[in-house]
């Protein structure tokens, strides 16, 4: 019977000159521990899908959006993109709630909309839940 040859994960050279200013003040920069990107599997840790961060997208992402070198994947590309969707709806409810909190404090629908909202980030980021805000939305749709 015939070995199935498995695929090794690619790598690509990396360009720390390229980093971030933050990045370029790192051990990892300064001893120059990457000298190469290689694909890093993953398991998405809302779903559970097993993903790769590619070596392409690493050089893009440490090199061209200048993330920080110690940043890792934790979400397939559907449940980050899901919670970038989520986090602008989050947002586009605080900013309405700044310029308008006298009227929305008995706008039952905008409230449980927005204390839904906050609930559903649990799923993407369960250790930065805003507590304050979910208590005051459910005294005021008077849940509590």
């Amino acid at each position: 019977m015939a070995k199935q040859k498995t695929a090794l994960p690619k790598s690509i050279p990396a360009d720390p000159n390229q980093w971030s200013e933050q990045s370029r003040q790192t051990v990892s920069y300064l001893f120059n521990f990457i000298r190469e990107y290689t694909d890093k599997p993953f398991n998405c840790w809302r779903c559970g899908a097993a993903c790769v961060f590619t070596a392409e997208d690493q050089k893009y992402t440490f090199e061209v959006k200048k993330a920080s070198i110690d940043q890792r994947r934790k979400f397939c590309a559907e449940c980050w993109s899901e919670s970038h969707q989520l986090k602008a709806r989050l947002a586009d409810f605080e900013s309405r709630w700044a310029d308008q909190k006298r009227a929305l404090q008995t706008d039952q629908e905008f409230l449980g909309e927005w204390l839904e909202l906050l609930n559903r980030w649990k799923e993407f980021e369960p250790y930065k839940q805003d507590v304050a805000r979910i208590n005051m939305l459910r005294r005021l749709l008077g849940l509590t």
